[in-house]
């Protein structure tokens, strides 16, 4: 007589648990690829491209190390930096020798600023295109 091999699968609930955890990874990726788009997206509509961050030199000094791509399709005039404290104030912050400075299309630059209070928390650039001023958004310190 021939024996009939009993064929066993996953049970129903270790099943139901893998397709839930599949599918709540599949959603955490699709969420992380928008978020980086709508991200790359919203940067292509600023056209002075701005990025900061900053290390101490001592307890109550910064260096700030500003990058600015110029995303115009005309030169830019850098005129000032400004700066964003914790308290709410906005203050010109001092550049040494930098400015002003013509970027033409394209051109990605540097910004060194020393700054003498350690609560400054975003930076903006000041710049001049086709003879009107203009402010970048305040970009947080990195």
């Amino acid at each position: 007589m021939g024996r009939t091999k009993a064929r066993k699968g996953l049970s129903p609930l270790v099943a139901t648990v893998v397709l839930i955890s599949a599918t709540v990874i599949g959603g955490m990726l699709i969420y992380n690829y928008f978020q980086d788009s709508v991200g790359r997206l919203q940067g292509m509509g600023e056209n002075l491209v701005v990025t900061a961050r900053s290390m101490y030199i001592t307890d109550t000094t910064r260096l700030v190390y500003i990058e600015a791509t110029n995303n115009y399709d005309k030169p830019v005039l850098l005129t000032g930096v400004k700066g964003f404290f914790t308290n709410g104030t906005t203050t010109n912050i001092t550049v040494q020798g930098q400015l002003p400075l013509t970027m033409k299309p394209g051109d990605k630059i540097s910004i060194n600023a020393i700054v003498d209070n350690p609560d400054v928390i975003a930076v903006s650039l000041v710049y001049q295109v086709d003879g009107r001023e203009a402010t970048t958004e305040p970009v947080k310190i990195g």
